[in-house]
């Protein structure tokens, strides 16, 4: 864990001087796409700052905002949880903010969608689960508490239903697509303050699009992104490229391309923000108009007749499919309104396959952000062969997941049922 200080002196939990006597920790998680740990800790240090946690979690580092590690059981008090029924977290518990990727976007409450092929996504909330471990391991060493008793590390939803903070989902609604859990963290805190460390198999490859094709496009984009972390301006397209500068709501910019894969504007300067309708609202010129004008678009949607739940709209079916291929619960639908992808009915139950490829990997969940079955160290593959599925799912990644009676019992033994990989016989 890469941590430094950098106390919010301006913020008024600072100034006020007042402490608390440790008791335990909550666990935050940002509620917007912003991965790097430096925007809110920098703009939380004011005087008109609603907000203080003790520290901000990134990918690559943890920078501490309160003073929380001097005194062993003493800490300033930090403005995190809101509070409930039964007082407030704010005055036992440490608290920090783990980062969220770039590459989610909320669609309502705490349910969110993929943005991108899963991979920056994945690997963004494996890194800040691991620093969070070796932090909170560290905060329970200090202050001399015990991970697994009761009430002492919990996350923002748990101590809400304690009466101790506001109503949020946090942070269980990021991690549950992979798997992780709040009793699985309490015990690698635990294992952690025994010298033993949080092992995921490995770094997850990271897609990078910064090379793709920028194809001719011309005309205005406004920010209607409202979030106080404002709208990241990168130098390529692509979500792991560096942020430039970034954009607030009612910024404009000229466009002069966008991407092939229909996700960044390439705005007159050389950088590129984010094509999702929701950030931002392009209006074109007239010859861009013209030039495309009877063209129709595909669009991603949970049902034709439902165009309040449309997550994207584009000019190439296959940036469509690509969209919806990570977000269970949609279809594609194409400019008449047929859907075209992924177009499953469900079988009857259980149903024999056939596995056409020899390194079909066997994952613990239904979807490629759970993480697939290992032996030795090597991933575990079904081979060729036929398999009898008793379960099937929505999940990113494929058109459907099937769950193997093999691993019935637990039920973390799920393969793709794409049509590349198995059949499925009548």
């Amino acid at each position: 864990m890469n941590k430094r200080n950098r106390y919010q002196t301006k913020n008024r939990a600072y100034t006020s001087g007042r402490m608390i006597a440790v008791k335990g920790a909550v666990l935050h998680s940002y509620g917007c796409p912003q991965p790097d740990p430096k925007i809110l800790a920098e703009r939380w240090d004011s005087a008109g700052a609603s907000a203080c946690v003790h520290a901000h979690i990134g990918r690559d580092e943890v920078i501490v905002t309160l003073p929380c590690e001097e005194n062993t059981g003493k800490a300033a008090r930090g403005w995190h949880s809101g509070s409930g029924s039964k007082g407030s977290a704010n005055n036992t518990h440490l608290s920090a903010e783990m980062t969220e990727p770039a590459t989610i976007k909320y669609a309502g409450g705490s349910s969110w969608i993929e943005l991108g092929d899963g991979s920056n996504t994945k690997a963004h909330v494996l890194a800040t689960y691991k620093n969070a471990v070796d932090l909170y391991a560290a905060w329970c060493c200090r202050h001399g508490l015990d991970p697994l008793a009761d009430g002492v590390i919990l996350s923002h939803r748990e101590a809400h239903a304690r009466g101790i903070a506001s109503n949020h989902g946090d942070v269980e609604h990021i991690w549950l697509r992979f798997g992780l859990s709040m009793d699985q963290f309490r015990r690698d805190v635990k294992a952690a303050m025994q010298g033993g460390s949080v092992d995921f198999g490995g770094d997850v490859a990271v897609t990078d699009t910064s090379g793709q094709q920028i194809n001719p496009m011309e005309g205005i984009v406004t920010i209607i992104y409202t979030g106080e972390d404002g709208l990241n301006l990168r130098k390529a397209p692509a979500y792991t490229a560096a942020v430039a500068a970034v954009a607030k709501e009612g910024d404009k910019y000229a466009v002069t391309g966008i991407s092939a894969d229909e996700r960044w504007y390439r705005l007159d300067s050389g950088l590129y923000v984010s094509a999702v309708p929701s950030y931002v609202s392009f209006k074109a010129t007239e010859a861009q108009k013209e030039s495309t004008a009877g063209t129709g678009y595909y669009r991603v949607r949970t049902a034709w007749d439902k165009p309040a739940s449309q997550i994207g709209a584009f000019k190439a079916q296959e940036n469509a499919v690509e969209l919806c291929h990570q977000n269970s619960g949609y279809r594609v639908y194409d400019p008449d309104g047929k859907e075209i992808y992924p177009c499953t009915d469900t079988p009857a139950l259980p149903v024999l396959v056939s596995v056409r490829i020899d390194d079909l990997r066997i994952r613990k969940g239904p979807g490629t952000t759970y993480d697939y079955h290992k032996k030795a160290g090597k991933p575990v593959h079904t081979g060729k062969g036929q398999f009898t599925i008793v379960r099937v799912s929505d999940g990113p990644g494929a058109k459907q997941w099937g769950l193997l009676k093999a691993y019935q019992e637990n039920e973390d033994g799920w393969i793709s049922l794409d049509d590349d990989y198995v059949s499925i016989k009548a």
